[in-house]
């Protein structure tokens, strides 16, 4: 499009799922917007083609049915079920995971479908099809929401010596990860992207106060939430509708216990900040035309000039190493480099832990590596 006006953005970081990264990167494509994602993980996104404004900081799920497929290859499971999401996310992930097994001769006995906004009679349908099965090893491509009614089912009519793995979009969730899921669960493997933890990210989080930032109701929301009373800021009237007692103004988040604040394990989260650092670089290069390795630059753009088409291309070329050695690029389908932790639900104390039992990465000279000794198993090795 030419326009005199200047583009309101020069790129969009984006969007938590595939289906919703799908219909955004197709509509914003012909404004040549870039979007950067940071939890879309369905291959289908990679075909440049369609999507030649996408780029996302978590790998796509070509990678993860390649890590699934050597996970069943080193086990030497044969004969497999299957569960996906009746959507973008979990179509794709299977197919590429098909694909993958099949060349090593592995055998899927059925696959069923199901959704968060199914009834109870297509979840009874998938339950029946794995109770008439003969198989012990069952893949569920889903995300949590999906999955999560499926698997209360499957504890409720005490469906188990099956050995679940799982896709990453619920290997780790905190919903289905209690001491009642873990009667059928237990045991379970799957791959998730890489941790890390950001440093002064828990000191910035603890730091939000509505009293500093009186003019953003995020923050006034999110107080009454973690903190559980309303705070009222000089002129406003007391009165209220909220259940929540008037704070008196003392109140911390320092030392709230609250998962919020646990910044150990995160995982999406850090994903958004190689998104954000990606964008960033970008940017940079486009305003001071210099790497930002060197220490002299000088400005030669101003940002009102940049056009989204060339932060897509500086997106391109983007390849720094961030605080943590991570090497943030893109390939030239817009994906990153492909790295998993291998986690396995293992109870310790009464409490659902995820452990790392292994690792998998795209680059590295064994793609797969496992610490068998450290694997809790269903019922044995399968």
């Amino acid at each position: 499009m030419n326009s005199s006006c200047p583009p309101a953005i020069s790129a969009l970081i984006a969007e938590a799922g595939s289906s919703q990264s799908l219909a955004i990167a197709g509509a914003l494509g012909p404004f040549q917007v870039p979007i950067v994602s940071y939890f879309s993980t369905c291959a289908c996104l990679s075909d440049r083609a369609k999507y030649p404004t996408f780029f996302r900081t978590i790998p796509s799920d070509y990678f993860q049915a390649k890590a699934l497929a050597a996970l069943v290859k080193h086990f030497g499971w044969q004969w497999i079920g299957a569960i996906q999401s009746d959507n973008d996310y979990g179509l794709n992930g299977i197919l590429a995971f098909t694909e993958e097994v099949k060349k090593l001769g592995v055998c899927i006995a059925f696959v069923g479908k199901i959704k968060r906004t199914y009834g109870m009679d297509k979840i009874l349908e998938v339950v029946e099809m794995i109770k008439q099965s003969t198989v012990k090893v069952i893949l569920a491509f889903v995300p949590e929401s999906d999955f999560y009614p499926l698997m209360k089912e499957v504890v409720k009519q005490n469906i188990t010596g099956i050995q679940w793995i799982g896709s990453e979009a619920w290997i780790t969730a905190s919903q289905p990860s209690t001491h009642e899921i873990y009667q059928a669960f237990g045991g379970a493997l799957g791959f998730v992207v890489n941790k890390m933890a950001i440093p002064n990210l828990r000191q910035f989080l603890t730091g939000i106060n509505p009293y500093e930032d009186p003019s953003d109701a995020f923050v006034k929301d999110f107080w009454e939430t973690i903190v559980g009373c309303r705070p009222v800021l000089p002129g406003e009237d007391a009165v209220t509708d909220s259940t929540n007692e008037i704070c008196t103004g003392y109140e911390t988040l320092l030392n709230s216990k609250d998962l919020f604040f646990n910044v150990t394990q995160l995982r999406v989260s850090y994903n958004v900040y190689k998104a954000v650092y990606a964008v960033a670089h970008a940017l940079h290069q486009l305003v001071f035309c210099q790497s930002v390795r060197e220490r002299s630059v000088r400005p030669c753009l101003n940002t009102s000039e940049i056009q989204p088409k060339e932060v897509t291309d500086h997106l391109q070329r983007v390849n720094v190493i961030n605080q943590f050695g991570d090497n943030v690029f893109f390939d030239k389908n817009g994906d990153p480099p492909a790295s998993y932790d291998l986690i396995n639900w293992q109870l310790k104390n009464g409490q659902v832990q995820h452990v790392t039992v292994g690792h998998f990465s795209s680059a590295a000279d064994k793609e797969l590596s496992i610490q068998e000794e450290r694997i809790v198993w269903r019922k044995g090795k399968m």
